[in-house]
């Protein structure tokens, strides 16, 4: 019995590990700290975006494992989020002016590599963003106002602006359902947004929550959500959470289809700063790396299987690179002793009789022969006799 609860306790467990060999790749010599919001990979041109404050978007090949740096493309204002629009060869920049800055990052254009256009979403500033490759749209949210603006990428041009009333994070749309959702820290709740009307559909109250990233798996209608002191997986199907404790003070959330891996990057102190991984459906803990660069946000490069964030510390400012910890261990582990699971009354029945059997003193005496059965009362009555003599 203790076996097999250990099994299961260690195939719940997942790894967390700090081994994990992780390879700098610095901007260039750097006196101070770095300051780094989100980071996004174009996969199909095996280049990453990183949203440098103190320098505009930039811009490393990651073509092999062996990162480069190649440029910094100036914008006007500090950047915040980034979005890919892999079928426009866009880069959409949120900014600290309130605007979002489009850059081309299609390697066969001539304007590749620089702004093209800039687009006024009326808001004091531009936190994080989000595309949706199916309405042709970026979402881009204006965290302190409290509103959210909708923009038609065919045109670069404001299409609707929802009103929420609370400062917003992360905006993420969901194909499996055509919603927008965004979580609010100040509200403590995940809104639900329809897109073609511009309209606020429900609140979802999280329960001291103060979430900020939000990332989703379509296929199986769940998303990541990264809390202040823990992580939550949320059941779009149901509207029903599962807490974690193995991630906590986490910042941008990404969920990578191809890996089936959601990345909860937590900068909390750099030293102590980590990237934790959860996958499967449900969701489950995977594992948890202590890269110490303080990055806000991760993604994972689909071509070289390798895991990027960004460091800020001095000397060092630029990006990491590492692999995920096979956590695969702990899914499949849980996943063989399913059977077993269900066997689990009928084994602790069978180790119940096995003890009793061993026990000297529940044991039930033994079935006796007819001859030994005899000589055993003539016994008994030689010695009856040999009493009363």
């Amino acid at each position: 019995m203790l076996v097999i609860a250990l099994l299961l306790a260690s195939a719940c467990s997942g790894i967390t590990t700090s081994s994990v060999r992780i390879i700098n790749t610095p901007l260039y010599p750097a006196a101070s700290a770095g300051n780094f919001d989100d980071i996004q990979i174009d996969q199909a041109n095996h280049r990453l975006y990183a949203a440098d404050r103190d320098h505009g978007i930039d811009v490393f090949d990651i073509t092999t494992p062996y990162t480069k740096f190649v440029a910094s493309i100036n914008v006007p204002a500090p950047p915040n989020g980034l979005a890919i629009a892999p079928d426009l060869g866009r880069l959409y920049a949120g900014t600290a002016d309130g605007s979002v800055q489009v850059l081309d990052i299609n390697p066969s254009s001539p304007t590749t590599g620089t702004v093209i256009a800039a687009i006024q979403t009326g808001g004091k500033e531009v936190d994080l963003l989000d595309y949706s490759a199916t309405r042709h749209e970026l979402y881009a949210s204006n965290g302190p106002d409290g509103t959210l603006a909708i923009i038609d990428t065919t045109k670069n041009a404001i299409s609707g602006t929802v009103k929420v009333g609370f400062p917003l994070e992360q905006p993420r749309f969901n194909p499996a359902d055509g919603m927008l959702y965004v979580t609010s820290p100040g509200a403590d709740a995940l809104f639900e947004i329809d897109p073609a009307s511009a309209t606020v559909k429900s609140k979802n109250t999280l329960g001291l929550c103060q979430p900020i990233g939000l990332a989703i798996n379509p296929r199986a209608n769940q998303a990541m959500i990264a809390c202040k002191n823990w992580t939550l997986a949320w059941n779009f199907r149901t509207s029903t959470a599962q807490g974690f404790n193995q991630a906590s003070h986490g910042d941008v959330v990404r969920y990578d289809a191809a890996a089936d891996r959601f990345l909860v990057a937590s900068p909390g102190h750099i030293n102590t700063s980590t990237v934790a991984f959860f996958g499967g459906s449900p969701i489950a803990y995977i594992s948890s790396v202590t890269t110490g660069s303080g990055g806000r946000a991760a993604d994972y490069d689909d071509t070289n299987g390798l895991v990027y964030t960004t460091d800020m510390r001095s000397n060092q400012v630029g990006v990491v690179a590492f692999q995920i910890p096979d956590g695969a261990v702990a899914l499949s582990s849980l996943l063989s002793l399913a059977p077993l699971a269900l066997l689990l009354p009928l084994i602790v029945l069978v180790l119940f009789i096995v003890g009793r059997q061993a026990d000297p003193i529940k044991r039930p005496e033994p079935l006796l022969t007819r001859e030994e059965a005899k000589r055993a009362r003539r016994e008994r009555e030689r010695a009856h006799d040999t009493g009363q003599a």
